[in-house]
């Protein structure tokens, strides 16, 4: 009661002699923000008072006056902008901050996820923001999407990063007791939900945990408790994307990793991560190659560790999805519509082959690169991988089971059907196809499969197993 009695009785107040409060726009346990009016150069402005119950509370004033000396060295677009602090006539201190117009990017999400590249770009700024931060041995340490803003700017979104009242730095050590965590439990890196002393790094994993919620609408690790949930941060597997495309799966990866020593080192570097997927994921809506074939993030993508790269559905506006190539696989070969010239190579490169293998090695041998095999006296090659239309070869048709039904079926990423459901695999087109079961609260099992014949049966997948139980995934 006496906590809503100090917000009335601010409104029509003026604080240090110039700025008139007018309404509420936010507040919290220790303070409040207001909408007010800067008289002295006619423009409005957002406050933050503390209330007058939290003037005793030494520890949070030292705070609350740190967040006011550390947001004033930041001069980044996207970090918010501070004009002034000073003490209020009654001795409560205030900070006087540019008045955001849009929302918060807690209250974008509960619409749903982001497009990739909206929030691959989002995640830039914020990137970029931080990376100013821990140039000045600065970090957040409570990322989080109430503490992000989204604004309108002309035809920009200017995103702006919020709240650096628990920031950490070099000189910060002093206002924490060992093991003492602070944070948010879905968005708390591993080192931070183990208590440990923290570093910058902490921020890049949280901008991970962010980027993956907005891509996908919902963090990578929740649970029904805190604690299970930041159990989950150490300990449990990252859901694989559903998504994106694949440099960005991998740069999500990279910033993920358990181990701070192993994840992206700083927000410049993963700024300009970012800049490239955002490249790569244009390129693949438009049907386009990745426009830098040769970055990092076109390197070993079939195997990135804990999330998986995969292909995607990209679904045009008020269209059906439709799947897409592998990004390192080339389209298969249009079919020549001049039977002769189809005949005559055949015969000649036949020819060839029977003359190779009589001087060369035996009926039974495999040859180099493509395979030989002996076909009751004759020779048939065997194409390469990538070289062959799969709609043209024979067709495995295998029943999937799972122990739960309703799990979805994806044959090297794109969702065939749900279990119980057969798929179909090509036979003999020399490649090893990821098979891969996955549902909403269970965690991913996944296996590889080239059948020999059309009668050959899947290998057999493991369970699924509930995401809540405390499963050793390393």
């Amino acid at each position: 009661m006496s906590m809503e009695m100090v917000v009335v009785d601010d409104i029509g107040k003026t604080i240090g002699g110039r700025y008139e409060l007018t309404r509420v726009i936010g507040e919290g346990g220790m303070g409040v923000v207001y909408e007010a009016f800067d008289t002295q150069v006619q423009r409005e402005v957002a406050i933050k008072v503390v209330r007058n119950e939290c003037l005793s509370d030494r520890k949070f004033l030292t705070r609350f006056r740190r967040e006011m000396e550390v947001t004033t060295r930041l001069r980044h677009p996207s970090t918010i902008r501070v004009f002034e602090h000073g003490e209020a006539e009654d001795g409560r201190p205030y900070m006087v901050m540019e008045l955001l117009r849009g929302k918060s990017l807690a209250e974008r999400l509960e619409k749903g996820r982001i497009p990739e590249i909206e929030a691959l770009q989002y995640a830039r700024q914020i990137a970029e923001s931080l990376s100013e931060a821990h140039e000045n041995g600065i970090f957040h340490r409570d990322l989080k999407p109430d503490n992000i803003f989204i604004e309108s700017v002309g035809v920009s979104t200017v995103i702006k990063v919020l709240d650096f009242g628990i920031a950490g730095g070099l000189d910060a050590t002093r206002l924490t007791r060992a093991g003492e965590v602070f944070g948010t439990p879905q968005y708390m890196s591993p080192e931070q939900c183990n208590g440990q002393a923290l570093d910058h790094r902490t921020d890049i994993y949280s901008l991970g945990c962010i980027l993956y919620e907005m891509i996908e609408g919902r963090p990578p690790f929740a649970a029904e408790s805190p604690m299970a949930t930041m159990l989950k941060h150490v300990k449990a597997k990252v859901p694989t994307p559903r998504y994106c495309c694949r440099e960005t799966a991998k740069v999500l990866t990279m910033s993920l990793r358990k181990d701070r020593t192993k994840r992206i080192q700083d927000c410049g570097r993963f700024a300009q991560l970012l800049g490239e997927c955002i490249g790569a994921a244009r390129a693949s809506m438009e049907g386009r190659p990745p426009p830098n074939p040769e970055s990092p993030l076109r390197r070993s993508l079939t195997t990135t560790g804990p999330i998986a790269a995969i292909a995607l559905d990209r679904t045009p506006a008020g269209g059906i999805p439709v799947p897409t190539l592998p990004l390192e696989q080339p389209a298969p070969p249009p079919a020549t519509s001049n039977t002769s010239k189809l005949v005559i190579g055949g015969l000649i490169a036949g020819f060839v082959i029977i003359v190779g293998a009589m001087l060369f090695g035996s009926p039974s041998s495999e040859a180099e690169g493509g395979k030989s095999r002996d076909e009751g006296g004759g020779f048939v090659t065997l194409p390469e991988a990538g070289e062959v239309d799969p709609d043209t070869l024979p067709k495995n048709r295998a029943r999937i089971d799972s122990n739960v039904n309703g799990a979805a079926v994806l044959i090297d990423g794109v969702q065939v059907c749900e279990t119980p459901c057969n798929v179909e695999v090509p036979v003999g087109d020399g490649k090893e196809h990821e098979l891969r079961l996955t549902k909403d609260g269970y965690v991913d099992v996944m296996t590889k499969w080239q059948p020999s014949s059309v009668t050959e049966p899947p290998p057999a997948l493991p369970d699924l197993k509930k995401t809540e139980q405390d499963i050793d995934l390393r």
